[in-house]
């Protein structure tokens, strides 16, 4: 889409505005930059996916071998005497070695799959860091455009209530033009003290994502490329959605995992055998050191405990039948949110182009209407009303800019494939 040329003088004078105002302002990618280092969120989520990963090598600890040294020291005094009266001294250092245990071989198997999640939690909280940044950024233009088009709209208004004022004295015009045309010019200064306040009520979010202050950001050059996706069919998108969505992904592991915890909770009416081994030195008053040995194997079969394990297989059952219900649920949101993203991606690309028409309308508008009260055939609330529309119809089309904006990094968060390229590709279209 090509730049936008503004017509009237009022919204040219704006845009000039706009960029002197913003000489110093800062990058997109500075903002990520500093927000990877600094985001608490982040921070957190890193720590958990840390802490989440241990989970293997504990579930592999049942695995292996367990040894053990015990030692103790004492005196005993027994009345008769005894001959093992005197010092006992001893340590004993054992092995226990699982041979076949069921249950830990299959938790072993889901700590592999909670290992292997801890990893796409992360990434999922990168592509939200990612989402969160761009967001932000949007929401301070979205307000910066506002407030830039207030303090336009107020200058306008107030020069139309000079001119107002001056053709009163003169005696041209009633009172009630200037009292009119105070009354748009009080609502507008209301509008742009309101829309200062939002826009330093939106640098707060840049502020915590970054742990930096903020009071300037680029700006989205005109010529930002708004285009329709490709293919134009959402069924290929949808595969895609459904082969990355990192959501899909994790509902998925949380199957594997619950399907291996209900093997895990079934083999405990399985026996287990150790291989158990012991070796121990012990100096017992007068009848001196005695040293033992001992290797063998140790078989246990659970009978019966009062009905606890079945519960807890029926339990297990459940739990896993849950996340199987989980996972069709987060398939059929991965496809609505895939479709009705396609379609907004669509539906705004058509928003732009209509937006923009609209002001040409609008200032055409104000021009028709401006030339109607020079003879006469229209009142000055008709002219202000005119002239507002055009800052409205300016506000509306940057909004649905950024609308775009917002919806495809969330139609690519929704496919899975959201990265830093993808604030590099934007930062690449805005300017200081």
């Amino acid at each position: 889409m090509e730049a936008r040329v503004f017509k009237h003088p009022l919204i040219l004078a704006m845009a000039l505005g706009v960029a002197a105002t913003t000489a110093e302002a800062g990058a997109l990618s500075e903002v990520y930059r500093l927000a990877l280092q600094s985001d608490p969120q982040l921070k957190a989520a890193r720590a958990i996916s840390k802490a989440d990963a241990e989970v293997l090598a504990q579930r592999k600890s049942t695995l292996l071998p367990d040894v053990k040294l015990t030692a103790d020291i004492g005196y005993r005094d027994s009345n008769p005497e005894s001959i093992t009266d005197g010092n006992n001294n001893g340590f004993t250092v054992s092995l226990s070695q699982p041979v076949f245990r069921a249950e830990n071989w299959f938790n072993y198997q889901a700590g592999k799959v909670l290992s292997e999640k801890a990893s796409v939690e992360f990434s999922q909280v990168e592509q939200a860091l990612i989402r969160r940044v761009v967001s932000a950024y949007l929401d301070v233009l979205q307000a910066q455009t506002v407030y830039e088009t207030t303090q336009a709209e107020e200058a306008a208004f107030k020069r139309r209530l000079d001119q107002v004022q001056a053709q009163f004295e003169v005696g041209l015009i009633a009172v009630t033009d200037v009292e009119e045309s105070k009354a748009g010019y009080d609502l507008a200064r209301v509008n742009r003290i309101v829309a200062k306040g939002n826009l330093d009520n939106s640098y707060e979010a840049l502020d915590r994502l970054t742990g930096t202050t903020w009071d300037s950001v680029d700006l989205l050059r005109k010529d930002y490329k708004i285009e329709r996706i490709s293919p134009a069919d959402y069924q290929p998108w949808v595969k895609k959605a459904l082969d990355n969505n990192l959501s899909l992904q994790l509902a998925r592991m949380d199957v594997n995992v619950s399907s291996e915890n209900r093997k895990a909770t079934e083999s405990r009416h399985y026996p287990t055998l150790d291989l158990v081994a012991s070796y121990g030195d012990t100096d017992t008053g007068s009848t001196g050191d005695t040293e033992s040995s001992f290797v063998g194997l140790n078989f246990n079969l659970p009978l019966y405990q009062g009905g606890r394990t079945s519960s807890e297989i029926r339990q297990s059952y459940q739990r896993w039948d849950a996340s199987i219900q989980t996972q069709e649920d987060t398939k059929r949101g991965v496809i609505q949110q895939t479709r009705s993203l396609f379609r907004d991606l669509r539906t705004d690309v058509d928003s732009v182009a209509a937006r923009e028409q609209s002001i040409n309308s609008a200032e055409a508008a104000l021009e028709a209407t401006e030339a109607g009260y020079s003879v006469g055939t229209r009142n000055i609330v008709d002219v202000l009303e005119a002239e507002r529309r055009v800052f409205e119809a300016i506000r509306d089309y940057e909004t649905a800019r950024y609308t775009f904006i917002r919806n495809q990094i969330s139609f690519k968060e929704s496919l899975g494939t959201l990265n830093p390229e993808d604030v590099q590709q934007l930062d690449s279209w805005l300017e200081q």
